[in-house]
């Protein structure tokens, strides 16, 4: 194999490696009661079923690690916490 061909070959892969990347990318993200349970923690998930108001809500989430909020605004594609709370309401406090 001479240089042209290593060098279309590398095209080649840098294309389809883009392309993928974009499709990924552009699929958008399903939110369910499972990944909702598995980001925040049961332990939470109690305290959320418990809680009296939307006000004890946003201060357990608060509460959250980092790395929890981190993943929860990724999934939810908002860094708002109304956000969280309509999710919440529309998958575990039904």
């Amino acid at each position: 194999m001479g240089g042209t061909g290593l060098i279309v070959g590398v095209g080649v892969l840098i294309f389809s490696l883009a392309f993928i990347f974009l499709f990924i990318i552009l699929i958008p993200s399903k939110i369910t009661k499972e990944k909702l349970i598995k980001i925040i923690g049961e332990e939470n998930i109690e305290k959320i079923k418990q809680a009296k108001d939307d006000e004890e809500i946003k201060e357990i989430i608060r509460n959250l690690p980092k790395k929890s909020k981190n993943r929860l605004k990724t999934l939810l594609e908002s860094q708002d916490i109304r956000d969280v709370l309509k999710a919440l309401h529309e998958h575990i406090l039904d």
